[in-house]
Parts: C-alpha cells; sequence; structure tokens
C-alpha cells in the first residue's frame, strides 16, 4: 500500500510542475541578420509608406552594416551614419532596430521594424504606421 501511495504522490508532483521558462521562449527565425548584413553592402530595393512607393529617396545611397552595430549610407555627395540591432527580446516578433539622424531621408526608416524575412541576398521588413492602414515596408537587397 505504502508503494502505492509513494507512486501515486509521485505521479501527482510530476504532473503538478510546469516548465516557468516556457513563456521565454524566443523565437530566433531571423537571428543570422546579425551575420548577413555585415557581409557587404546594401541597397535600398523597397521602401513603401501608406501603400506608397518611396524609393526613389534612397536610390542613390548604399549601406554598410557594421558587425559593431554602426550603418552608414552614403553617395556621391552625402554620407550618414547610424546604428543598427537585432532583438528578439522585447516582443513576440523579432525586430530590427534601425537609429539614424533625423535627417531626410534617414527619418523615413529610423524605425524599430518587424523582420519578415532574410536570406543571404535580401533582408524585408516592416512595421504598422497606421498610414491608410497599410504598413512601411524596406527592402535591402545587397549589390
Amino acid at each position: 500500500m505504502k508503494k502505492l501511495i509513494l507512486i501515486l504522490s509521485l505521479i501527482f508532483i510530476a504532473s503538478c510542475s510546469s516548465n516557468d521558462d516556457a513563456g521565454d521562449v524566443r523565437n530566433n527565425q531571423f537571428e543570422d541578420i546579425q551575420t548577413i548584413l555585415p557581409q557587404g553592402t546594401w541597397a535600398v530595393s523597397s521602401y513603401t509608406e501608406g501603400g506608397i512607393d518611396e524609393t526613389v529617396n534612397f536610390e542613390s545611397f548604399i549601406f554598410t552594416f557594421n558587425e559593431d552595430g554602426t550603418v552608414s549610407a552614403e553617395n556621391d555627395l552625402f554620407a550618414e551614419s547610424g546604428t543598427w540591432e537585432y532583438d528578439n527580446v522585447s516582443s513576440e516578433d523579432e525586430k530590427f532596430n534601425l537609429q539614424f539622424n533625423q535627417t531626410t531621408p534617414f527619418d523615413l526608416i529610423t524605425e524599430n521594424w518587424t523582420i519578415v524575412s532574410t536570406n543571404n541576398t535580401q533582408v524585408s521588413l516592416e512595421v504598422n504606421s497606421g498610414n491608410n492602414g497599410e504598413p512601411e515596408t524596406l527592402t535591402f537587397t545587397k549589390l
């Protein structure tokens, strides 16, 4: 009888235990962005805001993402520097935080973007800006 009580007690205790860390599991589907972006130079191949194509604002800029979290954007006349960071902790979605000074046109892409997709030649991002219910989208393509 003692064995039966002991077995039932163990089963009860095992069934009551929970994985307290289950809520802390983070999705790392796009963590490769940290190694993809610092390899080479990139251009904005698409930028839309409120469903309107605004890519022309960035067509002459070449972006260089450095491993230390800095980014530079340059064309023949102008250079701007900023920071970038992969974030999988602050929300359910994996984020790409891109920060520039508020200089035009870089103020348009200074956002905490949601990562939509990544591969070795393209990174697609979006953020819900509230413009006409359409998200802002930003796609970098490797040169």
